[in-house]
């Protein structure tokens, strides 16, 4: 018992300091200039241009592959970035307390605190501009990644219940 104990206390800790690791990267993302962060974007968004260019006849001077590619690229890192933060945030509440959907509920509710907080740093950052698209899409991000969890976590403890009642009713005979 003691063990299992244990077992939960150190996942947490570790979770837990990987979803600080997490937020501290997207801050100092978020501390970088306005051409820095475009620089960054567009220089993975040019590295998958040359990995698409292998398989499809891509016309780079199109204004979808000089411009729009980089901002969907943008977008979905966005979404992905905190898709990431609210599952990390649910996993480890899971883990630390055993309750799906109160899980669910504190990490709907504090991971887009993390992107709102995020978005008002970049106002003091040069050249960047806090967006409200920012926040939604991160709350999106969070919704979908904290949804998969906990839909997960509630599979595993259905079938944990499941093997539980077996093992009674194995016991009986």
């Amino acid at each position: 018992m003691k063990s299992s104990i244990w077992k939960r206390v150190i996942w947490t800790i570790g979770l837990f300091i990987l979803l600080v690791l997490l937020v501290v990267v997207s801050w100092k993302l978020s501390s970088q200039t306005g051409t820095q962060s475009n620089q960054l974007s567009m220089r993975i968004a040019d590295q998958m241009m040359d990995r698409l260019d292998k398989y499809f006849d891509l016309n780079r001077g199109d204004t979808f592959w000089e411009v729009t590619f980089n901002q969907l690229l943008r977008k979905a890192t966005h979404f992905m970035e905190y898709a990431v933060i609210g599952s990390v945030m649910c996993i480890m509440l899971n883990v630390a307390f055993k309750r799906a959907l109160p899980a669910a509920a504190v990490s709907v509710i504090v991971s887009p605190l993390f992107g709102f907080i995020d978005e008002y740093h970049q106002r003091f950052a040069p050249e960047r501009t806090p967006r409200l698209l920012d926040i939604y899409i991160d709350t999106a991000g969070v919704l979908t990644g904290v949804i998969l969890i906990t839909v997960f976590f509630l599979v595993l403890n259905y079938i944990r219940k499941l093997k539980g009642r077996i093992k009674e009713l194995e016991e009986i005979k």
